[in-house]
């Protein structure tokens, strides 16, 4: 397995920490603050439909010409 960055290490030490902490203390407007966040961060980005003359496919997951029908 790879070795982790350090800096990048660091951060996920200090965000567990801030989490465990914020557990501890109770205080219910942090905990609702990082419910939020976290939700949020779970969430599947939202893809827009249309752009410059194509549109998003999901039956095939890529982008479509608006074109490709035209000629029949």
């Amino acid at each position: 397995m790879k070795k982790m960055n350090s800096a990048y290490r660091l951060q996920i030490i200090k965000e567990v920490a801030t989490r465990k902490r914020l557990v501890e203390r109770g205080d219910p407007m942090a905990c609702h603050i990082s419910q939020l966040l976290e939700q949020r961060s779970q969430e599947s980005p939202i893809v827009e439909k249309n752009f410059n003359g194509c549109h998003y496919d999901a039956q095939i997951g890529g982008w479509v010409s608006n074109l490709w029908d035209a000629n029949k």
